[in-house]
């Protein structure tokens, strides 16, 4: 009787990942608000005049979003 056959085994460099089988039910990410739900809700607290910080715990994004739409707002100011 002979041995059933095996698979050669495979070699993969340090660190890399395995092969995941792209069946397998991944867990959910929560859908992104649109850009512009997002932009209109920082516009909305920074004519409050809170600060960067305050507004982005708010609006649920990033200081650094906060930032850049405050750059842009003043941007347009200027370029008006």
């Amino acid at each position: 009787m002979t041995p059933p056959q095996s698979r050669p085994t495979e070699r993969r460099r340090p660190g890399a990942k395995a092969h995941t089988d792209r069946r397998t039910p991944q867990p959910s990410k929560p859908a992104h608000r649109p850009v512009a739900e997002r932009r209109a809700a920082v516009e909305a607290l920074l004519a409050e005049g809170l600060s960067d910080r305050e507004i982005a715990r708010r609006a649920g994004v990033s200081p650094s979003t906060v930032s850049a739409v405050r750059k842009a707002q003043g941007a347009t100011k200027i370029g008006a």
